[in-house]
């Protein structure tokens, strides 16, 4: 099994974190061969239990797998198998307590501490299984296929199944993508001719084995094939198995086929597909969109890259079509979030059912799409930007009772000689897309100048200059998310600050679509002062109101502005001068916008801290080693991410992941919020999974920060009753 020792590292700091009592720890194969150890001294302590896992049998009557024992010196000694979903051991886990602290007598109170770990390790070492020699040498091919090559990528899989199992025939199927990839190879042991293998036979095999691995969810040997229902046998042997996206789910199957003549599939191939098949999970998740199925940025650029140095010599027009959904934020605050996904999924389908052959279709943001479409002149691929226009506005209808309006904004440009650069034709496109939002919205543009004059960014210094134009003229406005408990336990309410931009026709524009991912610092510098200050403002006209009805109100953080030690000062002296009640204030930021500055950071915050104001994480849970640094700074809170929570109703993973921040959080004393809270079977699943506070459209939808703070005695009067509170139900009006 090839691990990294950091990943290995990540979940011993893991369990040590559940149980801080944990002082050696290690992790060996399902033959009980030692992948990695906490100190040199570990393997020679934690060998004994090593080899107890392998021959002591699982109590029946237990839940868990696992057995404890003592070791030499009084050590305290526990063990658990990690079993796959069909029973087969994939792996083991060693830990050992100091005789000064040992673990609880009861092996499933210590077995419930330590299960979020134990299971992310299950997923990690089933993601890993161990290979033979061969396997190795398969292994090291398929590193060097880089994953964002797509299709090209994919291809390989196939071509790699057939070399390495011998075979006449391997093929990928993925059916929500409508993707088939089939390669033949003769002259192989498996006997027969690809040639034979009939187009009708393939599509046959197609639905028996993704039925087969949907139900299964393993791999499958079938040396004597029969399809269901058919009289004669197959003339074909197949080995199939499950290709799987980042959350786990089936999403297609990978086969291997020889002739009926060939030797049968030992298990050792088995073991070779499975590799194959995770290798092809990589590559869909670095080149496809687990939303849409389309492309992702990167693959588009490779590929699109490609087809110019295809056609270099033909000097032919390629069409570039930029597409954005408008006013998706809108349609969040509304809906939910799940609607607006399902937005993002019915344009995809749209601009994926618009490509003709050859077109290359991508999501390449969180709203946007792109086309590429070789060998088109401007004006034909303006229609068909016109024809999607069109198509969009026809899906708008209404979601309980309230209407919902879908529309894009496009953008066309064109490459051809003498400039073939992609990077400028993009550059174009969005220019003139960006033309048709501030001409407003639901229309179409056309850049019919040089797209290499865009070079240097100016498209995206438009941009900057708008919200730079935005901030001079105070055209922002401060929204307040409910973010309420979960529990019927009595709490003060408390609200996230988000910040929208005012369009001419006063609709909002969400800030971080308005500057992506790779935004100005000075602007982004700018823009939190902006938030605080007048957020400040707002709250400390209201002084009274606060100290009658408590509140906290959270403001987001950018890293550009954590690394400022005059934003610190700035902002230190503007709480200062508030005066507004100790408890009113919170920031939130992400781990990884606060990466090596916890000498700046730490200091800073304690000050702040003592004023009364207290610190989140954001987006925690999107990757393990973020789990394992909770305690990095003086935070009272941490946000688990969307991508967790959403997930939550539908996959184990995602539960095990936020049942591990909910139980470290409360080892360090510290509250939980889950985000994107948009049904009710979330809001069940967060619940039970431990989570404090929620915060999403199920919960309450973003509203004007001076109306937030208008009707704060209201969540008084509506906060569940626990016989405890006297406070009296009185709202105020306030004017001005």
């Amino acid at each position: 099994m090839t691990v990294a020792a950091a990943t290995w590292y990540s979940y011993a700091q893991l369990l040590v974190r559940l149980n801080p009592n944990i002082s050696r720890i290690a992790f060996a194969d399902r033959d009980a061969a030692m992948l990695w150890s906490s100190d040199p001294e570990a393997p020679e302590a934690l060998e004994p239990m090593l080899r107890a896992l392998l021959s002591v049998p699982a109590n029946p009557r237990e839940t868990f797998d696992g057995i404890a024992a003592n070791g030499i010196g009084g050590i305290s000694l526990c063990g658990f198998r990690l079993r796959g979903p069909l029973g087969e051991l994939l792996g083991l886990v060693a830990i050992a307590a100091p005789p000064g602290a040992p673990f609880p007598e009861d092996l499933g109170a210590l077995h419930s501490l330590v299960e979020p770990a134990l299971d992310c390790l299950q997923s990690e070492m089933s993601a890993r299984a161990s290979v033979d020699d061969r396997d190795l040498g398969l292994f090291s091919r398929l590193s060097a296929t880089a994953s964002a090559d797509g299709p090209g990528a994919l291809a390989r899989i196939p071509e790699l199944a057939n070399e390495y199992l011998d075979t006449s025939v391997a093929a990928i199927f993925l059916p929500d993508r409508r993707y088939t990839i089939c390669r033949a190879q003769t002259g192989s042991a498996g006997g027969g001719t690809a040639g034979g293998f009939e187009a009708e036979l393939l599509a046959q095999l197609h639905r028996h084995l993704l039925t087969r691995a949907q139900l299964h969810g393993c791999t499958l040997v079938a040396n004597r094939l029969r399809l269901d229902g058919a009289d004669p046998t197959v003339p074909y042997k197949a080995l199939c198995t499950p290709i799987r996206d980042g959350a786990r789910r089936v999403v297609g199957v990978l086969a291997a086929f020889r002739a009926d003549d060939g030797p049968d599939f030992p298990a050792r191939d088995a073991e070779a597909i499975e590799l194959l098949a995770r290798k092809a999970g990589q590559i869909l998740g670095a080149s496809f969109d687990p939303l849409t199925g389309m492309l992702t940025q990167a693959a588009f650029f490779a590929h699109a890259t490609e087809r110019l140095l295809a056609s270099a010599q033909g000097c032919r027009s390629h069409g570039l079509i930029y597409l954005d959904i408008d006013q998706l934020s809108v349609a969040n605050e509304a809906h939910g979030m799940h609607v607006g996904d399902e937005v993002i999924q019915a344009i995809g389908a749209l601009v994926s059912g618009a490509a003709r052959e050859g077109t290359l279709a991508a999501r390449i943001g969180g709203d946007r799409f792109a086309l590429f479409v070789p060998g088109c002149g401007i004006e034909p691929a303006a229609r068909i930007a016109e024809d999607l226009r069109g198509a969009a506005v026809r899906l708008s209808g209404a979601r309980r009772d309230r209407p919902l309006f879908v529309s894009l904004s496009i953008g066309v440009a064109r490459l051809a000689d003498p400039d073939r650069r992609l990077d400028h034709a993009v550059a174009a496109a969005e220019f003139a897309c960006r033309t048709a939002k501030a001409r407003g919205r639901n229309r179409v543009e056309v850049f019919y100048g040089n797209p290499a004059g865009l070079i240097g960014g100016i498209a995206t210094s438009a941009l900057e200059t708008q919200v730079s134009a935005s901030l001079a003229a105070d055209a922002f406005e401060l929204l307040a998310q409910p973010v309420l408990p979960m529990s019927a336990a009595p709490a003060d309410p408390r609200f996230e600050v988000l910040l929208r931009m005012r369009a001419a026709d006063g609709s909002r524009i969400g800030m971080e679509k308005l500057m992506g991912t790779a935004g100005c610092p000075e602007l982004a510098r700018a823009i939190d002062r902006r938030v605080v200050d007048r957020t400040l403002s707002q709250l400390a006209e209201c002084r009274e109101r606060l100290r009658d009805h408590p509140a906290r109100f959270s403001m987001n953080l950018s890293a550009a502005s954590l690394a400022d030690g005059e934003f610190w000062r700035f902002l230190e002296e503007r709480v200062r001068t508030a005066r507004i009640p100790p408890g009113t204030l919170s920031f939130e930021f992400t781990q990884a916008a606060c990466t090596g500055l916890a000498e700046l950071l730490v200091p800073n915050m304690l000050r702040l801290r003592e004023q009364g104001v207290s610190f989140a994480f954001d987006n925690v849970g999107r990757g393990l080693d973020s789990l394992s640094r909770l305690d990095a700074l003086p935070v009272s809170c941490v946000k688990i991410d969307g991508s967790v929570t959403r997930q939550l109703a539908q996959h184990p993973q995602a539960r095990s992941t936020f049942l591990a921040i909910t139980r470290l959080a409360r080892t360090f004393g510290l509250e939980t919020v889950a985000s994107h809270v948009e049904t009710e079977a979330i809001r069940a699943e967060a619940t039970r999974l431990g989570a404090d506070f929620g915060q999403g459209f199920l919960i309450g939808k973003p509203h004007p920060l001076d109306e937030a703070i208008r009707d704060l005695p209201l969540y008084s009067c509506f906060a569940p009753w626990s016989g405890m509170s006297d406070r009296p139900c009185a709202v105020e009006t306030m004017t001005g």
